[in-house]
């Protein structure tokens, strides 16, 4: 057999690479869409009502926001870029939204980590694509950084890993002061946008240009200038960098302290303690003795690896002293797993120098370290993951209940005085000045927003629709309800108008709808300005809520309810309408799909499976 003569499924493996990556980013997908859809709630959160609704949001939409506030101080950071996105998501879907927020964010960090590692295939080589996409998808699987996945306003720590290694990759590869060079200046200083510790790019590109002089590996005055601006600028980003006095509790007040935070977060997700940093790290710090001893080229690509175990460490070190106390918690860790991944990378990199001489040795070193990591991260989430998770999802239901009573009743109660997280800001008070701007209650999400509040209510004849008109076991809702499904069961009939006023142009609505709506005599419209129109609905809600979305102009409208069905054979219920954002549907059908994106993935792996065995056994037919 000849090459000409191979089947397609061979020929055609420029795609292979490509389908690797779509398997790994559908079920990285399809994880985080589950965790969000399980987890999540569309109630904004801590930072958010400050860092969005009251100095972002409500100056932006009242015409008040100057460029310079993009810029200004979120504690110890300049969160420009989170702004930016944060603006335009706004823009888009014309509500607010922390899941859409979240499904983006996913997505961000999904594409972050393709970018990161097919750089380090261009390193350790693609033939080990496979298995840095396997590692990956164990790695960033596990939902130990729960609260960037269910927090919208997170992306500052997917921007900042996306910036940085992009920096990386510029100034190390790149000949200094060329124009790709600038590019990786630039993103550097995206990075110091998205996050404080953005910076550390900075230093890790500095510190292996000032190798590359002084071991003659490119010893110019131009790279020497590279050097200077590069520590120039990071010497200007600690500058640049805010202090928060009452954060000054939460940074290492001593060495001893920063130490034991700093083997704290070297030895994640093992334990605390010396020997597990070194345990964890071993990868890295062979890596830097080997390419140290052996001095490779300036345009060797390992440089770029060690720059990310500088940029690394970096990292680490940021985060230790800047909070030495909780530098565990889980909004920290996406950036210590990214030198989890580094040290694979590492450790793949050094098997291959010694795979020949020492093969035994080495493959059982590969397969020891990867074990233990994973293993201890799995421990790890074994042993706390579970009940964070839940903790979240029950104060997230808290927080939507109190919140939304509060909007519909203005009673106080709802807020002060409740347990820890039971509302979703530390002040109550505080809380209650941002909701009472009309510009902020607009916006708002619409799990605690407002519903439209009828003009008139009819029903023909007067009980066939009645207030709560649903069946016992379905969910009581807040606010208006009307249903067929009375004092008699389903066996009432008639119609009902519920009229409504829209006060904008063009209006997008949820309408709350329960029951059996697709059954035979059983309709639900839309009237407007003498046109009726039916409500598109896919399938029954049953005894549950589902939500029904429609378009309707400035002006009065109306929601039609019609009843004839016979016994025994269905009801109808609908809420007050509320309004809602043009990628709010999108977003909640991607988040009830999640587990297709699993099972896309889990083809595409097979199918690549069955591509290798197939191509195996070509190349072994070809060679007799």
């Amino acid at each position: 057999m000849n090459a000409n003569q191979l089947p397609p499924s061979i020929v055609n493996s420029f795609w292979v690479p490509f389908l690797a990556f779509g398997a790994f980013a559908a079920m990285l997908f399809g994880i985080k869409l589950w965790l969000i859809g399980t987890y999540g709630d569309a109630t904004p959160y801590w930072d958010q009502w400050d860092g969005e609704a009251a100095n972002l949001y409500k100056p932006f939409l009242e015409g008040t926001l100057r460029w310079t506030d993009l810029f200004a101080p979120h504690n110890e950071h300049r969160i420009f870029i989170t702004r930016l996105l944060a603006l335009t998501l706004l823009t888009f879907n014309g509500i607010w939204n922390p899941l859409l927020q979240m499904v983006v964010n996913a997505v961000l960090h999904i594409v972050t980590l393709g970018f990161g590692i097919a750089l380090l295939t261009r390193v350790i080589g693609r033939n080990h694509l496979p298995a840095l996409l396997a590692f990956s998808l164990v790695l960033f699987g596990v939902p130990y950084a729960w609260e960037n996945t269910l927090a919208g306003f997170q992306s500052q720590f997917y921007f900042v890993l996306l910036f940085g290694i992009a920096c990386l990759w510029l100034t190390v590869t790149q000949h200094p002061l060329s124009a790709r060079w600038w590019g990786g200046v630039v993103c550097a200083m995206l990075a110091f946008l998205s996050l404080a510790s953005g910076i550390f790019a900075l230093a890790a590109a500095a510190i292996i240009g000032l190798v590359f002089y002084v071991m003659g590996l490119r010893k110019t005055r131009k790279q020497l200038l590279a050097v200077a601006i590069l520590a120039g600028l990071f010497l200007l980003g600690v500058v640049l960098t805010p202090s928060v006095a009452y954060h000054a509790s939460l940074e290492a007040a001593s060495f001893p302290q920063f130490l034991d935070a700093l083997l704290a977060v070297l030895g994640w997700p093992i334990s605390p303690s010396v020997f597990s940093a070194l345990v964890r790290n071993l990868p890295a710090l062979v890596f830097v003795g080997v390419i140290l001893w052996k001095r490779p080229a300036a345009n060797d690509r390992k440089w770029f690896l060690l720059a990310l175990v500088v940029w690394s460490f970096g990292q680490a070190m940021s985060i230790a002293y800047g909070r030495a106390v909780g530098n565990l918690a889980s909004r920290y860790l996406d950036l210590f797993a990214i030198g989890i991944l580094v040290n694979f990378a590492c450790l793949i990199s050094i098997a291959q120098e010694y795979i020949c001489k020492w093969r035994r040795r080495t493959v059982i070193a590969v397969i020891v370290w990867t074990v233990t990591g994973l293993i201890s991260l799995g421990l790890n989430a074994v042993s706390h993951i579970p009940g964070e998770l839940a903790t979240k999802r029950d104060t997230g239901l808290a927080q939507e209940t109190n919140t939304r009573n509060y909007l519909a009743t203005g009673d106080f109660n709802y807020l002060k005085d409740k347990p820890f997280l039971h509302i979703p800001y530390p002040n109550p008070e505080r809380l209650a000045s941002i909701l009472a701007s009309p510009t902020v209650r607009m916006i708002l999400p619409t799990n605690i927003s407002l519903p439209l509040t009828p003009t008139s209510v009819d029903s023909m004849p007067a009980g066939a629709f009645v207030a709560d008109g649903y069946y016992p076991t379905t969910p009581k809702r807040t606010g208006m309800t009307l249903g067929s499904y009375g004092a008699q069961g389903d066996a009432a009939t008639g119609q009902a108008t519920i009229r409504f006023e829209a006060n904008k142009q063009t209006v997008l609505l949820a309408i709350p709808v329960a029951g059996y709506p697709l059954n035979n005599g059983i309709k639900l419209e839309i009237e407007q300005n003498g046109q009726r129109k039916p409500v598109a609905i896919k399938r029954n809600p049953k005894e549950s809520w589902g939500m029904a979305y429609i378009k309707v102009d400035r002006g009065p409208f109306s929601i039609m309810l019609t009843d004839f069905s016979s016994r025994n054979t269905g009801w109808l219920a609908v809420g007050a309408p509320v309004v809602t954002g043009r990628l709010d549907a999108l977003t909640n059908v991607l988040l009830a799909k999640y587990p297709m994106f699993l099972i896309l993935g889990l083809i595409v792996v097979v199918l690549l499976l069955t591509q290798y065995g197939l191509t195996s056994r070509v190349t072994k037919s070809v060679g007799d």
